[in-house]
């Protein structure tokens, strides 16, 4: 009982439906069940997040009647303070389907949301979509850490317009 309880109630949750391919519109990065979505740039979950590189990519669900009316795209992410000491400011490159979309530039430390209107012409014909972020500039590898860093990202995905 309590496990079919559970599977409904997650069920349930928006943004983690998954379609008949087994992706989701919206997910958390950190979340292993999402894994197979995150197609590049992404480093080892660590606390509830994941740093990425200076370019990233994921696999993402094409809300219901995006293709008519649009969606919306969002990143949750963060900047950690130390970050910002050495980069000052970063700009972060959205793109759908190879669509640019307007760019957002960072330069306050902590957790931030990025929304981004997504025309329906993107989505004509598809049941998902590949969306990709590039960051500049990146923090290099440096004495403790060997990765280049990009932002820290929590969650991202597509939101049905209305």
């Amino acid at each position: 009982m309590r496990r079919t309880l559970a599977a409904l109630l997650l069920f349930a949750m928006p943004g983690c439906r998954q379609s008949r391919s087994g992706l989701a519109e919206y997910i958390q990065v950190a979340d292993e069940r999402f894994a197979p979505q995150l197609l590049a740039g992404f480093y080892p979950a660590e606390q509830g997040w994941r740093w990425t590189g200076s370019r990233f990519a994921m696999a993402l669900r094409v809300p219901k009647r995006a293709d008519k009316n649009g969606a919306g795209l969002i990143l949750r992410y963060s900047m950690p303070e130390k970050a910002l000491e050495t980069r000052r400011q970063i700009t972060i490159s959205p793109s759908v389907q190879g669509t640019a979309l307007p760019a957002e530039k960072c330069a306050v430390p902590g957790l931030r949301e990025m929304k981004r209107d997504v025309p329906p012409r993107v989505f004509a014909g598809r049941e998902e979509v590949t969306v990709e972020f590039t960051i500049e500039p990146v923090q290099p590898p440096g004495d403790t850490d060997r990765r280049e860093l990009g932002i820290i990202v929590h969650a991202a995905g597509l939101q049905r317009n209305k």
